[in-house]
């Protein structure tokens, strides 16, 4: 093509109105790369285009492409990582190839809410902290959901500061046995929300909804309101959707082996097969469930999952999507 990264960037954002992701580049390098193979070949039989893609030494903005014996492209992937608490970037570093890596590879990474939290308050302005919920804990003087609001205290007149000092002191002697009681009562309050607000996060993450529904109850006895608790709610469910995976048990159960052939009419489907079948088809997995991270239309597959199928994710796995489910589950089952 002989375009650079920057320029296949600006096209692509041209025409299409978005900036490409990586599928996107890697999608335009393949079809580079069988185009040149046509025109080396000087023809469209599939047995002369093939040969040349097999001896094929390509060089792509996108990576030297060749390809193996087997035939998966033999380049060298980049890996990248959002940035974190102690980078002073903002956007996401190259971590591997260890030679051109600009960032240390961190493990565990911070929660998904965390990271998006970094990037888009710039690390809270570098005024605070971003939590595992997503939010930024501001350093003393700063205020703002990004840390960027500095609070400002005007100075007072030292004779009324005095003054003042002293009728305050007068007064909390007279009222510091009534303090302290309110000072307990707060603090048992609190202490009380705090252990609703985890059991109603575990409800949701199991769908009790019995517990969920008594829970939401003594929350309103403490004083929040219907709003605020659906609020809480659909954070946490977002968290949970964002953090979970699909679990090892459920891709060597009988269940999904029986999907995945119902779904395809294949014995042994490839996960081409189960993309077309799950996904790409008008009443795809997911379709008609509303989605916890935006409310909308249309859900993950892992959202699809009963709990015992659906918890916080430990591991990523990557394959090929040419892979047999059997390949794939027999892989997996001797791991």
């Amino acid at each position: 093509s002989n375009m650079t990264s920057q320029e296949f960037v600006a096209e692509y954002e041209d025409t299409w109105g978005e900036t490409p992701t990586y599928l996107a580049a890697a999608q335009f390098a393949a079809f580079c790369s069988l185009a040149q193979a046509i025109e080396w070949a000087d023809s469209l039989r599939p047995q002369d285009v093939a040969a040349q893609l097999r001896n094929m030494s390509l060089y792509e903005f996108y990576a030297d492409i060749s390809f193996g014996p087997t035939g998966p492209v033999t380049m060298q992937t980049i890996v990248v990582q959002a940035p974190s608490a102690s980078d002073n970037v903002t956007t996401p570093q190259a971590v591997f190839p260890f030679q051109e890596a600009t960032a240390r590879f961190i493990f565990p990474r911070p929660t998904w809410a965390q990271q998006r939290c970094r990037i888009t308050t710039s690390k809270c302005s570098g005024n605070g902290e971003c939590t595992t919920t997503g939010t930024c804990a501001c350093d003393e003087g700063w205020s703002g959901n990004a840390c960027e609001q500095l609070r400002v205290v005007a100075e007072t007149d030292e004779g009324v500061v005095l003054q003042t000092l002293a009728v305050a002191f007068a007064s909390l002697i007279a009222v510091s046995t009534l303090m302290l009681g309110l000072w307990r009562l707060c603090h048992c309050r609190y202490r009380l929300e705090r252990r609703l607000l985890e059991e109603l996060t575990q409800a949701i993450a199991r769908e009790d909804q019995r517990k969920i529904a008594s829970t939401r109850r003594r929350l309103a006895y403490c004083g929040w309101n219907p709003r605020k608790i659906d609020r809480f709610v659909c954070s946490i469910r977002r968290r949970q959707s964002e953090e979970s995976g699909i679990s090892l048990a459920y891709l060597l159960s009988q269940e999904f082996l029986d999907l995945a052939q119902r779904c395809t009419g294949v014995q042994d489907p490839t996960f081409y097969d189960l993309a077309d079948a799950f996904f790409l088809k008008e009443q795809g997995i997911g379709a008609c469930g509303v989605c916890p991270r935006d409310g909308e239309l249309g859900c993950s597959f892992v959202d699809t999952l009963p709990p015992k199928y659906r918890q916080g994710a430990t591991h990523f796995l990557s394959w090929t999507w040419g892979y047999t489910v059997s390949t794939v589950r027999e892989t997996l089952q001797s791991w």
